[in-house]
């Protein structure tokens, strides 16, 4: 998985623009175009042209990466995201405590005859 996210989508292009390749904007393929005619080519010949149409994307997502950015395009300070997470587990940790004592309280009271 890559470290900064890029704004897809990224594309390459193989055997004469018979093979294309888009990546979406978080890495993973989106699209795949292959033409007809690619059928007629030896196996080998294909490998290769995917081979090659894979690594011009990644290429072309690679020369577009940047700083980690918000979801509006501003920087984000490494020790903010930091807080941010660590806030979010402790919040995470709390709601789970607080099921499972919910929980607990409904097994017990399951098991009471009335």
């Amino acid at each position: 998985m890559r470290d900064f996210a890029f704004e897809g989508p990224a594309a390459g292009e193989a055997a004469d623009g018979r093979v294309r390749v888009e990546l979406g904007a978080d890495g993973r393929l989106s699209d795949l175009y292959l033409d007809p005619r690619v059928a007629y080519l030896p196996v080998e010949q294909l490998r290769d042209a995917l081979v090659e149409a894979f690594t011009a994307a990644q290429d072309a997502a690679g020369d577009r990466t940047g700083p980690p950015t918000s979801g509006y395009g501003t920087p984000v300070a490494p020790d903010r995201l930091k807080a941010a997470l660590a806030e979010a587990s402790d919040s995470a940790e709390r709601r789970f405590a607080e099921i499972s004592t919910a929980l607990s309280d409904l097994s017990r009271r399951s098991a009471r005859p009335w």
